[in-house]
């Protein structure tokens, strides 16, 4: 497998290298590049099968390259020292990455994670597109969700509650629409804001905006704007409580 490395620090692509190198067999480094410009460059020159790819770098972001590459036909490791909103969508969107400073048996998990995909998945690749849409989005708090026809930008104000269904999910807007996605709902949770999200039980992550009531009785449960009533697991309610104090006290 040819690989490429953008990173604006030497340094790092030394360490990186060496890690590849010395770790990582069938791995070959045949290029790198120190900005946006010249890592575009290099990935038309060289066609490479994966790239590890910086975040931050001082021209720009390291996913102005991927936007250069709307038809893409390689892999994507993304390399960052930074644990900010773009790493929740990153998670949500499967993609791979590592964190600075760089751990061996990250390189390692995300390599075999890369083999296993493509001897599974026939060279399928995670939605790079939607990833992008959900951190552009990111600012204006919307999620970008895979439909049939493309992908739907939800206000994440206008999502009541998300149900676990196996390895779906069901969201459920304040218009009563629903949407499937073949999400997990931890995939979904790390990508909503925290000030206004919790999950009430292991397949319940609930709009604190769009909760019409509290029950203490029958171990305790909630209604939603829509009438719908959802059980609290028994291990969350202390933690329910205090998190409605404080959400009390910022509305």
């Amino acid at each position: 497998m040819k690989a490429v490395i953008i990173d604006d620090e030497p340094r790092a692509i030394n360490i990186l290298e060496m890690v590849i190198s010395e770790y990582c067999q069938g791995i070959e480094i045949i290029g790198t590049a120190g900005t946006i410009n010249e890592g575009v460059e290099e990935i038309k020159k060289s066609k490479p099968d994966l790239i590890f790819l910086d975040i931050e770098m001082p021209d720009g972001s390291g996913f102005d390259v991927l936007t250069a590459f709307p038809e893409r036909d390689f892999d994507v490791i993304f390399v960052t020292a930074y644990n900010h909103y773009a790493l929740k969508a990153i998670k949500y969107s499967a993609a791979d990455y590592i964190l600075k400073p760089v751990d061996i048996e990250e390189v390692k998990s995300a390599m075999e994670k890369i083999k296993k995909r493509k001897t599974n998945s026939e060279g399928i690749f995670p939605d790079i597109n939607e990833l992008l849409l959900n951190i552009k989005a990111g600012a204006v708090r919307r999620i970008a969700v895979p439909s049939a026809d493309g992908s739907e930008f939800i206000a994440v104000d206008d999502i009541m509650y998300i149900e676990a269904d196996r390895s779906y999910c069901s969201i459920v807007l304040a218009d009563d629409r629903k949407l499937m996605v073949s999400k997990s709902l931890s995939n979904i949770e790390e990508l909503l804001p925290k000030d206004i999200f919790f999950r009430i039980h292991k397949s319940y992550l609930i709009n604190l905006n769009c909760m019409k009531k509290y029950y203490r009785t029958d171990g305790g449960f909630v209604e939603m704007s829509d009438g719908k009533k959802l059980s609290i697991a028994r291990n969350k309610k202390d933690e329910f409580m205090g998190f409605i104090g404080k959400w009390m006290g910022r509305v």
